[in-house]
């Protein structure tokens, strides 16, 4: 018996070297990511909320009012009884009420849809089975959808788009890491039903680059992967005609004939042909589109903003702080101006994907939610 164990365990330990060597190669490796913004940016950003737990996403209604959250990686439920916000003529309030903080803990992505609805999409993520989906009315502060996807279906999705009729909402699953296939899922609000409309291709794939911070590189497992997302920004341009996509973690940015995304006779791979690719983007989390068309984005590795127009394919930097850690949900209020939190993931992020502790939050504090006048 000795015998055979002093020969099976070093040749597991082979096994076991080589597992952890292929890992590294084919998902811890990558180039530092290629710095495509301004330095001299002209920008200046104005601290919105200063807060004690790291905020998600952002979502702005009509009149102005700034809806966010807690970031759900953080689930600062943990320590606080409040998770979901409405910066309402300069003060924050729990949204929609404190009786329901508990039900939206776990929300992240939000947008805002017609009829002055705002939608909110609760991934199930690491430690769930279902993700949910809720839309409220403003105008009358009540829940009026409440939607739980089966089995996985919509596990990692994190941001969401509606439709300008209201008749659909677009959401973006990244999958995990580089593991798993990203995809779109298209949600039918008439009658709930829903169906990957897109699958992996290069324009939701994320590229294995290796993401810069100022706390080092964006790794995990102790540097063996990069830190790396898929699918992530989605935004809608104003005239309805085109459904803009990138990965979080890739140079590319695309689009997308939305029409296509929401023929049910169309097969993921016909919707794929459809794809194109427009331009050079920055490392970024959240897209939105304002109302010249012009494609929003946060530059995560250097604090900034940048537009992208799809007219002229030209790329600009309107801001850039080293002080931003990490540009995540992003919003183009009615009036132009751009708002957006600071999660500063970085700062805090787990090496095995465990939520911080509070130790670790305290020492970073406070976090941010900003704007950019235009």
């Amino acid at each position: 018996m000795k015998f055979v164990l002093t020969r099976i365990i070093p040749a597991l330990l082979v096994v076991f070297l080589a597992l952890l060597a292929y890992v590294k190669i084919q998902y811890g490796l990558g180039k530092p990511f290629p710095d495509v913004g301004d330095v001299n940016a002209p920008g200046r950003y104005e601290t919105l909320v200063k807060l004690d737990y790291p905020p998600g996403n952002i979502a702005v209604a009509a009149n102005g009012d700034i809806f966010f959250n807690y970031h759900p990686i953080v689930k600062a439920q943990r320590f606080t009884s409040t998770s979901m916000f409405k910066l309402s003529n300069g003060r924050v309030t729990p949204f929609p009420s404190m009786a329901m903080q508990k039900d939206l803990s776990g929300v992240f992505g939000m947008a805002m849809g017609p009829g002055n609805r705002l939608w909110m999409i609760a991934p199930a993520s690491f430690d769930g089975d279902h993700s949910a989906l809720f839309a409220f009315d403003l105008n009358t502060g009540q829940q009026v959808l409440s939607f739980t996807f089966p089995n996985k279906a919509a596990q990692f999705a994190q941001d969401l788009r509606v439709t300008a009729d209201g008749n659909y909402v677009l959401l973006a699953d990244p999958g995990l890491f580089r593991f798993t296939d990203p995809k779109l899922i298209v949600f039918s609000v008439r009658d709930h039903s829903f169906r990957v409309a897109l699958g992996a291709t290069p324009c939701t794939v994320a590229q294995n680059w290796l993401i810069r911070t100022p706390f080092g590189p964006y790794r995990m497992l102790d540097g063996l992967i990069n830190f790396t997302v898929g699918l992530d920004g989605i935004a809608i341009s104003p005239d309805q005609r085109w459904f803009y996509l990138g990965p979080m973690t890739s140079d590319k940015l695309c689009r997308v004939p939305l029409q296509a995304l929401l023929d049910p006779a169309l097969k993921p791979d016909q919707v794929a042909s459809k794809v194109e690719y427009i331009g050079r983007k920055p490392i970024s989390d959240g897209i939105a589109t304002d109302a010249q068309g012009r494609v929003i984005m946060g530059d995560d590795e250097h604090g900034g903003i940048m537009s992208f127009d799809p007219a002229t394919h030209k790329l600009t930097t309107l801001a850039r702080d080293p002080k931003v850690i990490w540009p995540d949900g992003l919003a183009v209020a009615p009036n132009g101006d751009i708002v957006f939190t600071d999660s500063a993931i970085p700062a805090y992020l787990d090496q095995f994907g465990r939520p911080p502790k509070l130790a670790t939050l305290i020492e970073h504090r406070p976090y941010y939610v900003y704007r950019l006048k235009r």
